[in-house]
C-alpha cells in the first residue's frame, strides 16, 4: 500500500500566475513574446528585425507576421521600415504606436506583478 502525501506537503506546493495581453477591438495584439520583439527591435541600433527576430528565438517571417498581424488588427503598424537596395540593407524602426503599445503592456504588466505579490502574501497567510 503506497503512502499518500499529507494535505499540507502538497499545499506547499500550489502557486498561481496571472498572464495579460493587450487587446484592440476585443482582439489580441501584444502579449509577452510579441512585447519582447518590439522591444528587442527598440533597442536594436542596426534596425535588423533578423537580428530581434534571432534574439527572441523566433524565425523572421514569424516576427514578420507579428507584425503584419498587429497591424491588421490595428489598423497601424507598430514598426516603419526601409527596404534595402539590390544588396539588402533595409531596416525596421519602432515608431510612435509601437512605443505606445510596449509603454501600455509594460505599465500594466508592472501592475500586474505587484498584485501577484500581494496576492501571494495572502496565499501565505492563509
Amino acid at each position: 500500500m503506497s503512502k499518500e502525501p499529507k494535505i499540507e506537503d502538497l499545499k506547499s506546493k500550489i502557486s498561481f500566475g496571472i498572464k495579460i495581453w493587450l487587446e484592440f477591438e476585443n482582439k489580441s495584439i501584444l502579449g509577452s513574446g510579441w512585447a519582447k520583439l518590439l522591444e528587442r527591435i527598440e533597442k536594436s541600433k542596426e534596425g535588423s528585425l533578423t537580428q530581434a527576430a534571432k534574439e527572441c528565438n523566433y524565425s523572421y517571417k514569424y516576427a514578420w507576421n507579428i507584425l503584419k498581424r498587429i497591424e491588421k488588427r490595428t489598423g497601424m503598424s507598430p514598426v516603419d521600415t526601409s527596404k534595402g537596395g539590390s544588396g539588402g540593407g533595409g531596416y525596421v524602426k519602432i515608431n510612435v504606436w509601437g512605443r505606445f503599445l510596449l509603454k501600455s503592456y509594460n505599465e500594466y504588466l508592472e501592475e500586474i506583478r505587484k498584485a501577484e505579490k500581494r496576492l501571494g502574501e495572502l496565499m501565505k497567510i492563509n
